[in-house]
């Protein structure tokens, strides 16, 4: 009898109580002590689910809706409840159907003890074994698992592949049991495109040399996911069946292979990036270095490992430096900083060395990663850029920006010792005629000559700057004297005055200077600077070639320029402007033959403001080509609309600045005012001064195109100039005014009298036409015709009115009465 480790339980499913219990006696005496008894399928099924035998002795036929054999098939299959069937019928279909339950014996009645005792320990040493088995199964089928592989059998013969856990790898929609049985092709099907024939040829090749190498491949999943295996395998020949056979497993190695992309991606950009990488011990001795570290640093491949980088070694910094590295490692476990030092040539660099701790999953410190940034170009650049924003590029000088800073400090300075400083503003004059005929270059020469001048007559501590353009600023502290300023000012104004030769010409400078002082006329540097300026523009309205000293009524005229030239924009873009014409009358017969256009403002507050308003705001802004142009249009427009009203043609003239002058195209703009307006030129004067014509090429040039399109010319405050009467001569001038400075007098003041006479003489004689302007007498109106003047204008006769009331007589008379 066998030793039992544990009672074992031994169910009877048997109908009939005499058997059952004839049987369980028997079981009694070969040392089965613990049995029950169910005469019923169903009872025997839940008994099950509370109390699960060791091995089950069923009769086939047994009372209910089902028999031994399905009560048999309607056991849990994981229980492993060996059944050994006990019956009196062994007919074929009754066997075939207890042998689709997989019995573990099957006893005929009558049986003795000895064959039911054997039968019985025979089905429990084969559940053991079975049991064993199914773990070890399991066992291996977790490992496999948890190893992410699969073991598969492919039979060459008839190609049907058998594999246990494939489907978790390669899923199929139609295969979800653990082990499956596919073609070799269905197979292949699951492979991704692009790696299938290389699955295929490592197949065949297995087949032929008995060797199935190592291949690896994708398999076909859905969008988006992509996921890479490992096969291996080896072919074998089944010696009893002579049949040939491959087995391997196959692994998945997705994240293997992520792994390895990422590793793979960490060395490129280790080898490849324009950092430096080093990785350091935990004692800051490197042990592995890239590449762009060794080309910043100039260090040698072979030898940096197994010490510290060699811009941090103890002798490169004070031993303050090591404290606070060793300490921020170790209680932040960051640490940065920006360090110049010099490469292994001594070549100095600029490099952000950072130093980051590395620790392992239980915060052990394993090494350090080290970056250094070579910022030797940005510092370099940057250096430029410091540079550019507080210098002038062209001369060198402080620029704008540096000048403020210094006259700041400079200020300050004066403020503990109560000295004064001075700020000279100096503009050169007329430098644009050198840009516009010698060109750019030549003008950026001839400022290098006026920094160095002016260089050479300051001190050392002086600043000197350019503000932009042709601006200079000179700082000097500790000024002794108003007085010591101008000589300061008229020796740079006298030295720049010294002929120089620039391609080829022979040139001279001269500028205007203005001067303001701390503490006297301003405390801010930003203010000193412009009220220097201010006394500047002073200085030029003085005639140039001078300096002028800073005063509180400048600043009143500016504040009044500026508001003025708002203003007058403003009314020019609302239409405030109107013209108004004064006539001018033949000095024989007193019929009107033309009329001067002047210029009035309505503005808003101030009523009707004149020419003296207008002209001079127009000229400093830059308006009055813009309202030349205007003026121009409209007088043209006018002259034609009286013609069309009926009244006989009179000449019209209009006066045109010397920016119109020189605008290029001028004599063009006027015939097309012409053209546009349908006014004959023959009608049209042109007004210039004395001053505009005088040793201008451009002047003189635009004065024949003018003549050339039809126009007349005239020039206007005749005497006032200092005409060349040979100039004069040349021109295409057809009428000379005389100035009201010159008719004022006569013909009580001898002197002016002596120069109407002489003016309107020699005019005769050039053979030019003479109006005189500021007729207020009949006495002056008699005196001119007795001297042959051709044309009055003045009060006398009329003063400007607007248009409509230029003709106040009937539309076929144009006689002044």
């Amino acid at each position: 009898m066998i030793a039992m480790r544990k009672p074992i339980h031994v169910m009877i499913v048997e109908d009939e109580r005499i058997v059952a219990l004839h049987l369980r006696q028997q079981l009694a005496r070969l040392g089965y002590d613990r049995t029950s008894v169910h005469s019923a399928g169903i009872n025997a099924l839940k008994a099950i689910e509370t109390d699960a035998p060791d091995i089950i002795l069923m009769d086939i036929r047994i009372d209910g809706d089902i028999d031994g054999i399905e009560t048999a098939a309607g056991i849990p299959e994981h229980l492993m409840i060996p059944i050994i069937y006990l019956s009196a019928y062994s007919e074929d279909t009754t066997l075939e159907r207890a042998r689709q339950t997989r019995p573990y014996g099957f006893l005929l009645k009558p049986f003795s003890e000895r064959e039911l005792h054997a039968t019985i320990q025979m089905a429990l040493e084969r559940r053991e074994v079975e049991l064993a088995l199914r773990e070890s199964q399991e066992r291996l089928s977790l490992a496999m698992h948890a190893a992410r592989m699969s073991c598969w059998e492919v039979d060459v013969s008839t190609r049907k592949m058998h594999s246990t856990g494939l489907a978790q790898f390669l899923p199929d929609e139609n295969q979800s049991a653990e082990t499956i049985t596919e073609s070799w092709e269905d197979f292949l099907h699951r492979v991704a495109s692009g790696d299938r024939d290389m699955v295929r040829k490592a197949f065949e090749y297995a087949v032929l040399h008995g060797e199935f190498y190592d291949v690896v491949f994708r398999g076909q999943q859905s969008e988006g996911t992509q996921s890479w295996f490992r096969a291996r395998g080896k072919s074998y020949i089944n010696d009893r069946k002579g049949t040939q056979r491959i087995i391997g497993v196959m692994q998945d190695i997705t994240d293997q292979r992520l792994t390895n992309d990422k590793l793979r991606q960490a060395m490129t950009v280790f080898e490849t990036t324009q950092d430096g990488i080093l990785i350091l011990d935990p004692d800051l001795n490197i042990t592995s270095a890239n590449r762009a570290y060794c080309q910043i640093t100039g260090a040698d491949p072979m030898n940096v490992v197994g010490s510290p980088p060699y811009m941090i070694v103890p002798e490169a910094f004070p031993p303050a430096f090591y404290q606070e590295l060793f300490h921020t490692l170790r209680t932040r476990r960051h640490w940065h900083r920006e360090i110049e030092t010099r490469d292994m040539s001594g070549n100095p660099i600029s490099i952000m060395m950072q130093i980051i701790a590395v620790e392992d999953d239980d915060g052990v410190l394993t090494h350090f990663v080290a970056m250094i940034s070579d910022r030797t170009a940005i510092r370099q650049a940057e250096q430029e850029l410091h540079y550019l924003a507080q210098y002038d590029g062209l001369t060198g000088l402080p620029n704008r920006l540096l000048a403020t800073d210094r006259l700041n400090r400079a200020i300050e300075r004066c403020e503990r010792t109560g000295s004064v400083v001075a700020c000279l503003f100096l503009d050169l004059d007329d430098f644009k005629n050198i840009n516009d005929t010698l060109g750019h270059a030549a003008g950026d020469q001839v400022l290098l000559i006026v920094a160095t001048r002016i260089k050479a007559l300051t001190d050392r501590t002086d600043t000197i700057a350019r503000l932009g353009g042709d601006e200079f600023l000179i700082i000097r502290e500790n000024m002794h004297s108003e007085a010591a300023a101008g000589n300061l000012a008229s020796h740079i104004i006298h030295e720049l005055q010294k002929p120089f030769y620039i391609v080829g010409h022979e040139l001279t400078l001269s500028a205007s200077i203005g001067i303001a002082l701390y503490p006297e006329n301003a405390h801010s540097p930003q203010d000193l600077i412009r009220l220097a300026d201010t006394a500047m523009y002073a200085a030029k309205d003085q005639g140039r070639r001078t300096y002028a000293f800073y005063k509180s009524e400048m600043t009143e005229s500016a504040t009044h320029y500026m508001t003025r030239s708002l203003e007058l924009r403003r009314g020019l873009e609302k239409g405030e402007l109107t013209l108004y014409y004064q006539p001018q009358v033949d000095a024989k017969t007193g019929e009107m033959t033309g009329t001067e256009t002047l210029i009035r403002w309505n503005h808003p507050q101030n009523g009707i403001l004149g020419p003296a308003e207008i002209i001079p705001i127009a000229e400093q802004s830059g308006l009055i080509v813009e309202i030349g142009q205007w003026v121009l249009e409209e007088s043209c427009a006018q002259a034609r609309r009286w013609q069309d009203e009926g009244f006989d043609p009179i000449r019209i003239a209009v006066n045109v600045s010397v920016r119109q002058m020189r605008t290029q195209g001028f004599a063009k703009t006027v015939q097309t005012v012409l053209a546009d307006t349908g006014l004959d030129p023959k009608w049209l004067e042109i007004e210039v001064t004395e001053s505009m014509i005088q040793d201008e090429d451009i002047m003189i040039d635009t004065l024949h195109e003018l003549r050339a399109v039809g126009v007349s010319v005239a020039i206007d405050d005749f005497g006032t100039g200092y005409s060349c009467l040979r100039s004069i001569k040349s021109l295409p001038i057809e009428r000379i005014k005389i100035d009201r400075a010159f008719i004022k007098g006569i013909p009580q003041n001898t002197d002016d009298a002596a120069l109407a006479e002489a003016m309107i003489a020699m005019a005769r004689t050039l053979g030019l036409k003479v109006t005189a302007e500021g007729v207020e007498t009949t006495a002056q109106r008699d005196f001119l015709h007795r001297q042959g003047c051709n044309e009055l204008q003045g009060f006398l006769f009329s003063k400007p009115v607007p248009a409509e009331q230029l003709f106040k007589s009937s539309h076929s008379s144009t006689k002044i009465s």
